[in-house]
């Protein structure tokens, strides 16, 4: 992957350049810090923020989605649904699949016969929807996260037919966009001060969670209008210009710590969302950098490559490492923990995924995620 360097060219240049390339510079480097808020968080690591992995997640969801078929519509006149589901089946069901019987067969192994709520927990899973399951009592362990899976599927079942719709007026799809956050914000908002809803829903499910990835599909449509050039380029055009963001970021994130669900819900959870995708377009523009380089290392790459199964298989690897290492300290089992998921993930990607992704890129029309 080539990433275009700052030479002094215009940030909205530099932005452009990047979002035009096969790979975009830096989406695997925020995947890989997404995923390790999320173990870090799930191992108990002190002050690691509570949602911004999957938040994290969420946005990039949005915008890469949106970004591809907004490629798609301008190469071929169109988008097929029928091949959108395609690469979504193939990208995202094997792996899955092959977790959900692997978590299957550990806990038969090592529990044997579930019960009814056991049961209940593996089926949400399967059929994706562990979002609505975890609001009603927490998953078992090895399947807790996966209601952001949930969340995501039915993203991807509404999101395509709306951009169908609207493909040819990006300023119509815009508005639709902005008024689709803005339902759900006040919705949120209702459902918490209004009914005082519990936090399970409210962060958990579908409805309540939706806008952070059409936060991400308005970004997309945005960045590809090429509205706003001036506010791009003021963002875009330092280097040190993502540390601002970043210092925003962990404000919000400080004044949630210090007044709860009410600024959580009242202004965290959309400030926080639009936050990041302000960041992903900056890190995008400035991978090339050499602050932000990183972000395009090899190593860094490669964990956000393996960063879904990594997801998948995080919290079973802990259970696994706990299991074997039982009686030994804390501070051995959750590094080796880690390494287990990662070795998990790994052959998981070169087993299971990468099959399935060649067959994807044959099949696509569009170029590959």
């Amino acid at each position: 992957m080539r990433v275009v360097q700052d030479t002094g060219t215009p940030g909205k240049s530099l932005l452009s350049a990047n979002l035009q390339q096969r790979t975009i510079p830096s989406l695997d480097g925020l995947r890989t810090i997404s995923v390790a808020l999320v173990i870090l968080l799930h191992d108990g690591v002190p002050y690691v923020p509570n949602t911004h992995g999957v938040l994290t997640f969420f946005v990039l969801s949005g915008f890469l989605i949106t970004w591809l078929l907004l490629k798609e519509s301008e190469r071929t006149g169109g988008v097929s649904i029928k091949d959108f589901y395609i690469r979504r089946t193939l990208r995202i069901f094997p792996a899955f699949y092959v977790f959900w019987i692997v978590a299957v067969f550990f806990y038969l192994l090592t529990r044997g016969i579930p019960g009814r709520g056991v049961v209940l927990d593996y089926l949400a899973a399967f059929f994706y929807l562990g979002d609505y399951r975890h609001t009603a009592r927490h998953m078992q362990p090895a399947l807790g996260h996966t209601w952001s899976l949930g969340v995501e599927e039915k993203f991807y079942l509404l999101w395509p037919w709306i951009f169908l719709v609207f493909q040819r007026d990006l300023r119509k799809l815009t508005a639709i966009l902005v008024v689709l956050i803005a339902v759900i914000y006040v919705y949120r908002n209702i459902l918490f001060f209004g009914f005082h809803v519990g936090e399970g829903h409210l962060h958990f499910a579908f409805d309540t969670r939706a806008d952070h990835l059409f936060i991400g599909c308005l970004l997309a449509v945005l960045l590809k209008r090429g509205v706003w050039r001036g506010f791009w380029s003021a963002i875009t055009s330092r280097t040190w210009a993502p540390t601002v963001t970043l210092a925003l970021l962990v404000g919000s994130i400080a004044l949630g710590n210090r007044y709860g669900y009410s600024y959580k819900y009242a202004m965290g959870f959309s400030l926080d969302a639009f936050l990041i995708a302000i960041l992903l377009a900056q890190v995008v523009a400035l991978g090339g950098s050499w602050l932000w380089g990183w972000l395009n290392w090899p190593v860094t790459r490669y964990v956000g490559i393996i960063s879904y199964p990594l997801y998948l298989y995080h919290q079973l690897a802990a259970q696994v490492t706990a299991r074997l290492l039982h009686g030994y300290r804390q501070r051995w089992i959750t590094p080796l923990g880690v390494v287990s998921a990662v070795l998990l993930a790994s052959v998981s990607y070169h087993v299971v995924e990468k099959p399935f992704l060649a067959l994807k890129s044959r099949l696509n029309r569009v170029e590959a995620s």
